[in-house]
């Protein structure tokens, strides 16, 4: 096996794109943005078998410098996370089997070892990554796990059909909507990307989202740059004032619901109902294949699922996987957050969170 480790600017990352179905989450300038936002180190590898490909792409944290932990003298000691989103692996056809993923886990095992890198908490794809099976993972390296469903709609079928499945009440409120005179468009990022911005912004404060989510204008102009011409924004309208808007992406036939908000005023009208029908249909007519539009709150079937799944009964297993490559150093990293923050070492690996040491 042939193994390469690539940064953003190495012309291989988006030749071995061209050559793999793969998501906006996989462009380089994609890993870049996330990998300033979490003070780390965009890369991604590349693993070459005969006609098998692999690619993997991540973002390395130097726990030095981005965990507050007191003395940590020696070497660095590095963890590896995904992007933000649904990024996964990219495995050709022909790599499509266990022992070649297994082989291609093993080496990137034993190499971030080498590189002193403690843990790895990886995202998978619930589309592309749809043919790994969690039960036949090898959980000594890195152990998959179901985190939640997320909606999944077939842009396949013909849109009488998928109109007819979709939920009664959601078919009253579009055609409430329509008669009401609210109309849903797609619109250039640059037109509306302020109104998208403060619509996001309301959202998020009136659901008290984790502060994660509350991204700046300037993460926002350059994940526009970063995605180009493969992003729009979904606006519903009535007379002039935008009720509902979202980022859209568009990539080797996956349309994504992205992030997207509604104003508290146009809440009782639902107008993401009119605007994910309109999604559906748009993606249809533009050839894609896959709409997803994401699940609930963390991944959980809570109200904000329900709400999607009356759109498709099809839904997609959001898996992660994760590791622990050196357990002497998780320890050791664990121990003294669990210090900087006074508490014992099982107060502190109470916690689901992974890696353990970031959980506060």
């Amino acid at each position: 096996m042939n193994t390469q480790v690539l940064s953003p600017t190495d012309s291989a990352w988006q030749e071995c794109l061209n050559d793999l179905p793969h998501d906006f989450y996989h462009l380089p300038g994609y890993l870049e943005l996330e990998a300033q936002r979490h003070c780390g180190h965009p890369e991604a590898i590349i693993i070459n078998d005969g006609e098998q490909v692999f690619f993997l792409p991540y973002i390395l944290r130097n726990c030095h410098q981005t965990l507050d932990i007191g003395r940590l003298g020696g070497e660095p000691i590095y963890d590896v996370i995904s992007p933000y989103g649904y990024p996964g692996m990219l495995v050709n056809l022909a790599g499509q089997n266990q022992t070649f993923i297994d082989r291609c886990l093993k080496a990137i095992h034993e190499r971030w070892y080498e590189k002193n890198i403690c843990s790895a908490f990886l995202r998978l794809h619930p589309i592309i990554n749809s043919y790994i099976d969690p039960k036949t993972s090898n959980p000594d390296r890195f152990l998959i796990c179901e985190r939640g469903d997320v909606v999944i709609c077939d842009l396949t079928n013909d849109y009488e059909l998928i109109w007819k499945q979709m939920r009664a009440n959601h078919r009253t409120k579009i055609n409430k909507l329509r008669r009401a005179g609210f109309v849903v468009r797609m619109e250039s990022v640059d037109k509306y990307l302020d109104v998208f911005i403060d619509i996001y912004i309301e959202t998020m404060s009136r659901v008290n989202a984790h502060t994660a989510y509350f991204f700046t204008r300037d993460y926002f102009e350059k994940f526009c740059q970063a995605l180009d011409d493969r992003l729009q924004i979904c606006v519903v309208e009535i007379d002039g004032t935008v009720a509902a808007a979202s980022l859209v992406t568009e990539s080797s036939d996956i349309v994504q619901y992205h992030l997207g908000g509604t104003k508290t005023e146009f809440l009782p009208q639902s107008p993401t109902t009119m605007m994910f029908d309109y999604m559906i249909k748009w993606g249809q007519q533009r050839g894609n294949k896959y709409l997803n539009l994401g699940g609930g709150l963390g991944s959980s079937s809570d109200s904000l699922f329900h709400f999607k799944s009356g759109f498709s009964d099809r839904v997609g297993t959001f898996m992660t996987m994760q590791s622990i490559i050196n357990q002497n150093l998780y320890h050791h990293l664990t121990q003294l957050r669990a210090e900087a923050l006074q508490k014992t070492i099982a107060e502190f690996e109470s916690t689901s969170f992974f890696p353990v040491y970031r959980s506060c």
